[in-house]
């Protein structure tokens, strides 16, 4: 997977900072929590942008391939059961010095994920592969009160890839 370009936002209380590596085709994050966040929650949604044009534009809509929210803390319960999902979770959330936390409640302190990539060899990305495509990962986190039950986002990111062909 290729990293092409990404935004963010966030809140004063939640920080994020992403960077794009060109050289391998990753990106990396730190993330500063200055106020406890009792229950995070992580939506994430995959959307498959069409790669047909009509004078320049897209003449398509985009395709939804993923789109789930979840408590952090139940996050490997879930995704254990899907082994595709589950592999690329364990190389993006595990690997390269990452502490990234899934803990409820998210303790203040700073979490970073150094390296974010996924092998191009990866099942989930063999099943995705189109010619030209460009994938939109849209995430947000949110803050969910336990006492009413309401969420306030606190974190908003985008990052647009693409999928190289492992020959």
């Amino acid at each position: 997977m290729k990293p092409l370009n990404f935004s963010s936002w966030d809140t004063p209380n939640y920080r994020l900072f992403m960077k794009l590596h060109i050289r391998n085709n990753s990106l990396s994050s730190v993330t500063i929590v200055h106020k406890e966040v009792a229950i995070p929650i992580w939506h994430l949604v995959i959307l498959q942008n069409p790669n047909k044009r009509r004078n320049g534009i897209r003449s398509d809509m985009a395709r939804t391939i993923y789109n789930s929210s979840i408590k952090t803390c139940e996050f490997w319960k879930y995704i254990r059961r899907v082994t595709a999902w589950n592999n690329a979770a364990k190389l993006i959330l595990s690997g390269g010095g990452s502490n990234m936390s899934l803990d409820c409640p998210l303790k203040r302190g700073t979490y970073m994920m150094n390296i974010i990539q996924v092998p191009p060899d990866t099942s989930i990305l063999k099943f995705m592969y189109q010619p030209n495509a460009i994938y939109s990962v849209i995430g947000t986190v949110y803050s969910l009160n336990p006492k009413n039950s309401s969420k306030e986002a606190i974190c908003h990111y985008e990052v647009n890839t693409t999928i190289l062909k492992n020959c």
